[in-house]
């Protein structure tokens, strides 16, 4: 079967590698900043507590220079008073060293927030990405962790759709044509 002919002799099909390359070279370009998201309880402690408490943490991961900062955070209903919050390195059911402490924003309460920012190692850089990284927050009650979440990625779909969508563009322009 014969390619359409755009300008200049290309064939239809050679048009659209480049531009479906340019649009994944530019999405792999952008993704030096990541967003990563825990959901927080008891159930994910090593061991296991029935602590009510929950919450959620969302932080940026500079995938380059390894700057780490919380962006959204919460916690809530804790059986005893929060008594320090961390980020440790370490996979779903294993406890795991602390690699960056991070800062209660009201100690000492059952319900607030927390927030901080640190550098971590290249090592750690892979490590969360590769999901081996928690929150942990510790109380009076459960001093080693009341409440814990494992970090995941936050997909960024905005590159991907934009290339899907030039490459529809793309085949409905070829098909208006005949």
């Amino acid at each position: 079967m014969r390619g359409y002919s755009l300008a200049r002799g290309l064939s239809f099909r050679w048009a659209v590698l480049p531009l479906i390359g340019a649009c994944l070279l530019g999405a792999s370009a952008s993704a030096a900043i990541l967003t990563f998201e825990a959901n927080l309880d008891g159930l994910q402690e090593v061991p296991p507590n029935a602590s009510p408490g929950f919450g959620f943490g969302e932080l940026t991961l500079d995938t380059v220079t390894g700057f780490v900062t919380i962006t959204n955070s919460s916690y809530q209903d804790l059986l005893g008073n929060s008594t320090a919050v961390t980020l440790n390195d370490a996979q779903i059911g294993s406890n795991g060293v602390t690699i960056l402490v991070l800062t209660l924003d009201n100690p000492g309460v059952t319900t607030g927030t927390f927030s901080g920012s640190g550098t971590i190692t290249a090592g750690q850089v892979t490590d969360m990405i590769a999901t081996n990284t928690y929150i942990n927050i510790r109380s009076n009650v459960f001093p080693s962790g009341e409440i814990r979440g494992q970090l995941f990625v936050v997909p960024e779909p905005s590159s991907l759709l934009l290339a899907c969508t030039g490459v529809f563009g793309l085949f409905l322009m070829r098909h208006r044509r005949k």
